[in-house]
């Protein structure tokens, strides 16, 4: 996987750059972000899934231990404690984002829309070709109609200036399309076949939010499949050689690679399409790979790719007992682990990731200068 060494360093350099940085609040006024929006599935739900009528989870965020580290309760958030949408809203120096499911919530400065589970393609793209989805799936093309409802109740036909001074995060999305596709027993060679048209769902997204006024868009990438527990229990290999250097299965990771460069030349034509728009690809992909790779932070080199809440084999994953379920144990010190519950990660390596995204996307976006970004090592 060398391949990989270059981003991993100039991530990790980033990273080490941060530390010089100012306030967050330098970084709302810089940039001029008042608030914020997310759309995408599990890995930026912050409560609409567990709202959803007729939902049935596998990951019961729900229940206890999720939420314990930082909230002291179940959130719907799947971790121990916050996700990346929330250090963002830290560093723009702006509240958490409320699920927009949620009831006498605030949205005064932006919403969640992001629902578990939710695809990038509709229900009936993924029926025709035989792959089951549930029944209460809320893609992103529901995901935005409910972002357009929200508009029109609060700005009505005069959003533009709302936008304007706005950041949407759209997705991560493709994650929950490719896992429906692996855990039905498709192939790689034929999910790849898919990509296109999932990278194109995401597209037509981008597309629609510009044209109610959108001016920032952070577009995350999948995260590296090979090194999660989920991943790495369900589909082991008897040959050392399909295992890279961090022990991640490489043929999973290579897919996720394929789908993040085929979403980052999606990302350059848009870019001549809207040159005024400020569109940036989000690293998740390489902020994960760094944290896994960077020993210096302090995670359990031991349990590099265990979960800490959960049970059985190499990993500590089963779907038969996962997190939240009864008996289910939790490691004693969250922060010295990288995954949570075998699919979602730890609050830590949340920030740790969040600090990376952040700092290159606020050099993106054309901020004054980037040493007014954001430092998150308070958080």
């Amino acid at each position: 996987m060398a391949s990989l060494s270059l981003p991993k360093v100039s991530l990790f350099c980033l990273l080490i750059t941060l530390a010089f940085f100012s306030s967050p609040s330098a970084a709302q006024i810089k940039c001029n972000i008042r608030s914020l929006y997310q759309l995408g599935d599990s890995l930026a739900d912050a409560g609409n899934v567990i709202r959803t009528p007729g939902a049935s989870i596998i990951f019961r965020a729900d229940k206890a231990p999720y939420g314990e580290t930082f909230f002291k309760r179940p959130t719907g958030r799947f971790s121990d404690g916050r996700i990346i949408i929330d250090y963002i809203s830290s560093a723009f120096n702006l509240p958490f984002l409320n699920a927009y499911l949620g009831t006498g919530a605030s949205f005064d400065q932006g919403v969640n829309f992001a629902v578990a589970g939710g695809t990038a393609l509709s229900t009936p793209f993924w029926t025709a070709r035989n792959i089951r989805l549930p029944a209460w799936n809320t893609p992103l093309p529901a995901q935005l109609n409910w972002f357009k409802s929200h508009l029109q109740s609060t700005c009505g036909s005069n959003c533009t200036q709302t936008l304007s001074n706005s950041l949407i995060v759209m997705g991560e999305f493709g994650g929950n399309d490719y896992y429906n596709c692996f855990f039905q027993n498709k192939k790689i060679p034929e999910i790849r076949t898919y990509v296109p048209f999932v990278v194109a769902g995401i597209i037509r997204g981008i597309k629609d939010v510009i044209q109610l006024g959108a001016t920032r868009v952070l577009v995350p990438g999948v995260y590296p499949f090979g090194c999660l527990p989920l991943y790495l229990t369900t589909f082991p290999d008897t040959n050392a050689n399909a295992y890279d250097q961090l022990g991640c299965l490489r043929n999973y990771n290579e897919f996720a690679s394929y789908h993040n460069r085929y979403l980052n030349r999606a990302l350059v034509n848009l870019r001549r399409e809207f040159p005024n728009v400020g569109i940036v690809y989000g690293g998740y992909y390489e902020a994960l790979l760094t944290v896994l790779g960077s020993p210096s932070f302090g995670f359990n080199q031991s349990a590099l790719l265990s979960a800490c809440c959960g049970t059985g084999g190499q990993y500590n994953f089963s779907f038969r007992t996962v997190c939240g379920s009864t008996g289910v144990g939790v490691c004693s010190d969250p922060a010295r682990y990288v995954h949570w519950d075998g699919i979602h990660l730890t609050d830590e390596t949340h920030r740790r990731m969040t600090n990376i995204i952040v700092s290159d996307m606020i050099s993106k976006f054309g901020c004054t200068n980037i040493r007014d970004s954001a430092v998150l090592s308070s958080y």
